[in-house]
Parts: C-alpha cells; sequence; structure tokens
C-alpha cells in the first residue's frame, strides 16, 4: 500500500516520506520544463551530524502540518552561505516546533547559486522563494491555511534570500501557470541571524555570491536589503545574538532601522549569547528564547488569530 501511495504522489508532482511518527510531504515548486528545472538530477547529501545538502536542481517545499492548524503559515529558507541548505538545523526542527503552535510549516530547498556548472546567479533564488509563496497561497485551504497569514522565514543567508523576497520588486511570468498567477508577497517576514548588507563594515561575503562576476555597484546594492524597505515591506521580527561573529549582529539592527524609518511594524530581539547559527536556540543561552518570542509577536500582530476557513 505505501509503494501504491508513493507513486501516486510522485504522479502529483509529491513524495510522502515516512519517519516514525512523523509524515512530511515534499512537493515540487515548478511544473515539468520549466527552465532551470532538472527533475532527473538528485539532490546532494552532505554528511553531517544533520541534514545539509546542496545541488538543488527540482525546488521543492517539504510540509509539516499540525495537528490542529491555526490558519497560519510560514514558508522556511534553512540558511548555508548560499553554499549550502542546512535542513537539519534551521528547517526541520523549526518546522516541527512552529507546528506544536498550530503554525504549517513550509521548508524550502532553493537552487543555489554557487551550483557548479549551472547559472542558478540571482535572481533565480529569489523565484524559488516567491514561488514557495504563491504555492502555498495557491494550495491554502488545501492544508488549512488563511490565505492572508502567510509569512517567510529565512537563517543566516536564508535570512538574506527572505527578505530579498519581502522587499525586492520582481515579477517573473514564467511558467504561465495558475500558481504564477496569485500575489508572492508574504504577509509577514521573519529574520534570524540574516545576512543583510553590503556594507563593508558589517557586510558578510556570501552577500555577493548571488552575483554574476563583473557585477555593477548597482547590482552590489541591490543585494543590501536594508536599501530596498519601503511602507510596503511586511511586518518583521528579527532576532540575533549579540555575540555572533559569523554575521555580526549590526546586520539586524540597520535592517530593523530601515523598518521603523518608514513606519513598518517590526520587533527586534538581541539575545546576550547563542553565536551564530543557533537554530532552535544554543543549550545555556538566552537564544532558545526565539521561537516563543516570535509566536507572541505573531499573536500581537494577529496572525495567530482562529480563521473562518473551511478546515481539513
Amino acid at each position: 500500500m505505501r509503494i501504491i501511495l508513493v507513486g501516486f504522489f510522485l504522479m502529483l508532482g509529491m513524495t510522502r516520506i515516512y519517519s516514525g511518527e512523523t509524515q512530511r510531504t515534499v512537493v515540487n515548486l515548478w511544473p515539468a520544463g520549466t527552465e532551470g528545472v532538472d527533475t532527473s538530477i538528485p539532490e546532494e547529501f552532505v554528511p553531517r551530524h544533520f541534514e545539509i545538502v546542496k545541488g538543488i536542481h527540482n525546488p521543492n517545499l517539504t510540509v509539516f502540518t499540525p495537528k490542529q492548524p491555526n490558519g497560519a503559515a510560514v514558508v522556511i529558507c534553512p540558511g548555508g552561505a548560499y553554499r549550502i541548505i542546512a535542513t537539519g538545523l534551521e528547517g526541520y526542527p523549526i518546522a516541527e516546533k512552529l507546528n506544536e503552535a498550530g503554525i504549517t510549516a513550509f521548508v524550502l530547498k532553493y537552487r543555489l547559486p554557487t551550483t557548479e556548472n549551472y547559472d542558478f546567479k540571482h535572481p533565480v533564488p529569489v523565484r524559488d522563494a516567491l514561488r514557495a509563496i504563491q504555492w502555498v497561497r495557491y494550495h491554502a485551504r488545501d492544508y488549512g491555511v488563511d490565505p492572508k497569514r502567510i509569512g517567510i522565514m529565512g537563517f543566516s543567508a536564508g535570512g538574506h534570500l527572505a527578505a530579498c523576497a519581502a522587499t525586492m520588486d520582481l515579477e517573473f511570468k514564467e511558467p504561465s501557470d495558475a500558481i504564477s498567477k496569485v500575489n508572492s508577497r508574504p504577509d509577514f517576514l521573519c529574520l534570524g541571524y540574516a545576512v543583510i548588507s553590503v556594507r563593508k563594515d558589517i557586510a558578510h561575503g556570501c552577500v555577493r555570491l548571488p552575483l554574476k562576476q563583473g557585477y555593477s555597484p548597482g547590482e552590489l546594492q541591490e543585494m543590501s536589503c536594508e536599501l530596498n524597505v519601503n511602507e510596503q515591506t511586511p511586518p518583521t521580527f528579527l532576532m540575533h545574538a549579540e555575540d555572533d561573529a559569523g554575521v555580526l549582529p549590526q546586520n539586524s539592527i540597520v535592517m530593523y532601522e530601515a523598518l521603523k524609518k518608514h513606519k513598518v511594524q517590526a520587533q527586534l530581539k538581541l539575545y546576550e549569547r547563542g553565536g551564530h547559527g543557533y537554530g532552535l536556540g544554543r543549550t545555556g543561552t538566552d537564544s532558545h528564547n526565539w521561537v516563543g518570542d516570535f509566536i507572541a509577536w505573531l499573536d500581537a500582530c494577529g496572525f495567530m488569530t482562529k480563521p473562518s476557513i473551511v478546515k481539513l
């Protein structure tokens, strides 16, 4: 029976993964034949104590559905310096934790601009992030999600990707399917120790990796997310550890200042300790408070309110 079910979901561009009591659904973002997408090339798994992937040629979402969806949903962009995707640190564990609060979570595997022999430079990763939002909004009722309460969350370089998706004014007409016609703007944004700025005194080197060789000063400036903030930027929750030596906390600070300048609803949490890449929170530090702080912020903004939508 399981083999039959897996075959059925593969026909729909979906795969169900069984792990103990957990059931995850993996869905492809793009229809077959989309330029730059190749379903025949498998993802490459990097040996670590948690799952890390790279070599993404078929961008997809791993869906985590809570037992009692409250209507809120988040697309999660794990980080990895635009070289890898740390799904086992900043993806799946985050999704499971958010499920406990009734939030439906979608972990994004996006094309990396450092993929050898392939042109996945900007704006390809952003296209994947925007398509993910469109996909979730198009299928919202299937998962008990309110289409007006869909956010995007990212960590480190994944935070840069999420911030780009929320602030860049990009439109894509291909492919021209029903999903492509859905609004791609996230309703809220969550940035975890995110790479934000190209300012020389605070920039992380990976902020340049999405750009092609020979990029212009203007193209580099476009990668500085705080410069792209405007009054239409969605409400934003930011968190960073003050002792982060990997991505300096000034990245979150300049983003927060830009948000407040444009009167965007925002909250910045600077934790005393946690370093970089703390995922759900580093043991023995106050960084583990971020999930509770984020959910409290979502609730205060009205994103956790029970919706009047069709249930699963």
